[in-house]
């Protein structure tokens, strides 16, 4: 089987984190608050996390975006 190649243009003020399931769902993390706190100190404006993780999430110098897939992630990380 042949795997198709995409050219995905990234965000470069955009950090994402997660953890990765075999079926492609994203997994919430632990400290998520932590994490994003310290993407916007290191200057990111854009955050995607797992959509499990945006309760209790306060951050009004970035772009918060939940994701519950890899392909919401490629799709809310791409210009």
């Amino acid at each position: 089987m042949e795997r198709k190649k995409y050219k995905v243009t990234v965000d470069e003020k955009a950090v994402v984190f997660g953890e990765i399931g075999l079926a492609g769902e994203i997994r919430a993390v632990s400290q998520a608050q932590m994490r994003v706190n310290e993407a916007v100190r290191l200057g990111f404006n854009k955050i995607i996390l797992p959509y499990h993780n945006l309760k209790g999430i306060h951050c009004e110098e970035a772009e918060i975006i939940g994701v519950k897939n890899i392909r919401q992630a490629f799709e809310a990380i791409s210009l």
